[in-house]
């Protein structure tokens, strides 16, 4: 059996065809899958989804990319894990590919998510583009370590992946290192693989 960590179900092209995609799921032996929220207006929409879905989770966010979302206090996010079908906080994080200085705003609203998830206990889902470092930084100011996470969509260095597995978090590889021009390298012999840090 097979677990979708991240998909965005509740996206509308999507939405439109889940009947189709819960039957494909069942078909290929995915058991479950967490529908991860990138903002608060359309969470309520997510959590309508999911909720007559037994194989069906959520996570409550906001991605760093929502320039114009409402931003959620550390209690609204906490306030949301209350529901059963919530298991994660985010996603959330950096991202300094598409968007420029000042980025305060974006700083800020990854410490209210890690402050939630710490205070609700419940794992985050950080993304991270051409930020690595602040994002580490913040991460260890906030104790991000004393829940753990995901790293989504990881395209750093091993350097990167490895001071986000000493904080506990798992470094997710996506189809992303199956794009041209990408290779894998092996690390120290063990056996693992990371992406290059080439950039396409």
């Amino acid at each position: 059996m097979y677990v979708d960590s991240h998909c965005h179900l509740d996206f509308p092209e999507l939405a439109r065809n889940l009947p189709d995609i819960l039957n494909r799921m069942t078909q290929n032996r995915v058991s479950h899958a967490l529908v991860v929220s990138v903002n608060m207006r359309d969470w309520p929409r997510l959590m309508a989804l999911v909720a007559g879905q037994p194989h069906l989770y959520a996570s409550v966010g906001v991605h760093p990319d929502y320039e114009d979302a409402p931003d959620p206090t550390v209690d609204d996010l906490v306030k949301a894990t209350h529901s059963d079908k919530v298991v994660a906080i985010g996603e959330s994080g950096l991202d300094y590919f598409r968007l420029s200085e000042p980025l305060d705003w974006q700083r800020e609203r990854f410490r209210t998510h890690i402050r939630a998830s710490r205070q609700s206990g419940l794992p985050l889902i950080v993304h991270t583009r051409a930020a690595a470092a602040d994002t580490l930084r913040i991460m260890q100011e906030e104790r991000a370590g004393q829940v753990g996470g995901v790293m989504h969509c990881f395209t750093e260095s091993w350097e990167i992946a490895r001071q986000a597995l000493a904080l506990d978090f798992y470094i997710s590889l996506s189809g992303i290192v199956t794009f041209k021009g990408r290779r894998l390298a092996r690390i120290g012999g063990q056996g693992a693989a990371r992406p290059s840090a080439h950039r396409d």
